[in-house]
């Protein structure tokens, strides 16, 4: 007789018998992002301020996400901070993170989201600079291969004038810091 710490669970077994079903469904859940239209990502409103106001910054930190690692099919828990400088048009508060999981919830590589995600709001937004910080920790690189629990990846995508102006950008990393 074997014994039972060397036998697998039958697909059969009570605890397994809707796992590719749940499973199914949660990958459709994770990578809602490629299926959804971008109407309900935006709602601008115009810049009614001073100048020096207006080209104020905006920082929204620590949206947290979940995106699929499209080599490994595995999670990549994400914390992403979208700042622009606006210009005539501003964006409500709640649509940075709508934005943000709209990008993150598909299958994907850290580097590719955070261009769409500054890409969508140049495009959209039209503001003199966006900035996109992504911090991933990667399943795929936990849980096989080099097995590396610690490491975090950082993408760091600046466009206008965080890309231009160093004064800007060091604003940036600095009000991040003291937060």
């Amino acid at each position: 007789m074997q014994p039972s710490w060397k036998k697998s669970e039958p697909i059969s077994a009570e605890g397994l018998r809707e796992t590719p079903m749940r499973a199914a469904k949660a990958l459709l859940e994770m990578t809602e992002g490629a299926r959804m239209d971008t109407e309900h990502l935006t709602k601008l409103f115009k810049a009614e301020c001073a100048q020096a106001v207006c080209h104020d910054m905006v920082i929204v930190e620590g949206i947290r996400e979940v995106g699929l690692c499209e080599h490994h099919l595995l999670p990549i828990p994400m914390s992403i901070t979208i700042a622009y400088v606006p210009d005539k048009k501003i964006l409500g508060l709640s649509k940075l993170s709508r934005i943000a999981g709209y990008f993150a919830c598909r299958w994907q590589n850290q580097e590719r989201t955070a261009h769409r995600i500054a890409e969508f709001m140049e495009q959209v937004v039209e503001p003199l600079g966006v900035a996109v910080l992504i911090e991933g920790k990667h399943l795929c690189a936990m849980g096989r291969g080099v097995r590396d629990t610690q490491s975090v990846m950082k993408v760091n995508v600046m466009h206008g004038a965080f890309q231009k102006d160093p004064h800007v950008r060091s604003e940036l990393f600095m009000r991040r810091s003291n937060a």
